[in-house]
């Protein structure tokens, strides 16, 4: 069904020349190409004829059947096809013996959870063995951050090295399944380089709706020659029809200096008409940090923030609600839904051990961070800002009658300052 989509006549010389055990280097050579020519042309850019023509020769392949099986059809070929769409259809599968049924039911069974919890269900399987076997438009949120195909070493039955169609292939086959088992008005969300969620924000948008392209921004501050430096993740936010079921994200504290509290931009001098209980929040996202510290992390590999996922399901939501997610990792997603009271499903087709241990460790360190984040939205000024606030209110001229702080962690304005007094 989806074999096509994707490909181009790069990725067909890619399947091609790994097929036949050639490396880049080989084929090139054979072809009278540069190299670098041909990994362009592998990563989608469009080859001259010329080119087309040498890599055809090289491999014994007519050109006209490599346009082809990019799904390039012969303008007479097609006009004969418009007029007889089944003819070409029957001719290809009689050649091939190949049978279309069209809609194929599911294969085996639903296997065995490797854990679960009252609220939950982990399944230590590929999630394409799992998601045809749950029941369609059953989820409220489906949050997917699926490998990268950057060749990470996730463990036994790792296959993150994919020629890039092989990957598309096998994203728009987790992709359909999920969106089957979303909820009309649900929320479907994806995290993944910006180069893969251009591909994905097209191929799911003839199903879904897009109602934001969300920039996560996270800086690493590594070294890297030749090129911008990528500074942020792409987390792609669909729903199934016109509006979606819920839609609360939290408000975020003013952006204050560290050292006095004092206001990062100045709102256009209308501050005593801003929101008490902070700033909306915005489709660029600059407070997700990167998990780094041995506290939260539950292993080896990368692994998300507690704080992004926390944002995510209070944001498309609400308690009782159905959480999906098809790449486990180290649970996060799952921690976050049992610490907020969301039911949870969940597949790993690696070492599900990092989400267990998590878990049977009582989610003590995420329930106390998830307290440290929720104390700091939905608030004009964070209590330490206040404080600094206060601290060097003489010296920088601070007035807090500019703001109504009703909301504060504090109370109002008077009683903030009444206790610091």
């Amino acid at each position: 069904m989806t074999g096509l989509l994707f490909r181009s006549a790069g990725d067909v010389v890619s399947r091609i020349r790994r097929k036949r055990g050639l490396s880049d280097n080989e084929l090139a050579k054979d072809a009278g190409l540069r190299v670098g020519d041909l990994r362009d042309i592998e990563s989608g850019v469009p080859p001259t004829d010329e080119q087309l023509d040498a890599l055809a020769d090289s491999l014994d392949i007519a050109p006209e059947a490599l346009r082809f099986v990019a799904g390039e059809f012969p303008e007479e070929l097609h006009d004969e096809l418009v007029e007889d769409p089944d003819l070409a259809l029957d001719a290809l599968t009689d050649a091939f013996g190949v049978e279309l049924n069209g809609e194929s039911k599911p294969d085996g069974e639903l296997p065995d959870p490797c854990f679960s919890t009252e609220q939950g269900t982990l399944y230590n399987a590929d999630c394409r063995d799992v998601l045809p076997h749950l029941e369609d438009e059953s989820f409220d949120l489906i949050f997917a951050d699926p490998p990268f195909n950057l060749d990470k070493d996730y463990g036994q039955k790792n296959g993150d090295d994919l020629a890039e169609d092989e990957y598309l292939r096998w994203s728009t086959e987790w992709i359909d399944e999920a969106i089957d088992l979303l909820k009309p008005g649900g929320a479907f969300c994806l995290y993944n380089l910006p180069k893969w969620n251009i591909h994905f924000a097209h191929y799911i948008n003839r199903r879904l709706n897009l109602k934001h392209w969300i920039a996560v921004d996270i800086k690493f501050g590594l070294p890297i020659p030749n090129r911008l430096y990528p500074s942020h993740y792409s987390l792609l936010y669909f729903i199934k029809g016109d509006s979606p079921n819920t839609f609360t994200p939290d408000r975020l504290p003013i952006d204050t200096c560290p050292h006095c509290g004092g206001e990062q931009n100045d709102y256009g001098g209308y501050k005593s008409k801003m929101n008490p209980k902070g700033v909306n929040l915005t489709d660029v996202w600059e407070d997700i940090p990167p998990v780094r510290h041995t506290k939260y992390l539950n292993r080896d590999a990368n692994q998300l923030s507690l704080k992004l996922l926390h944002r995510v399901i209070g944001m498309t939501t609400e308690e009782g609600d159905r959480v999906l997610d098809p790449f486990g990792g180290a649970g996060t997603t799952y921690a976050a839904a049992e610490i907020m009271g969301r039911e949870w499903v969940g597949t790993e087709i690696h070492d599900c051990s990092p989400i267990t241990d998590r878990f049977e460790d009582g989610l003590d360190d995420d329930r106390e961070y998830i307290d440290e984040i929720e104390a700091e939205q939905n608030v004009l000024f964070t209590e330490e800002a206040l404080e600094k606030r206060q601290e060097y209110k003489d010296e920088f001229g601070f007035n807090f009658e500019d703001y109504d702080l009703s909301e504060s962690p504090l109370g109002s304005v008077q009683q903030s300052l009444d206790s610091w007094e």
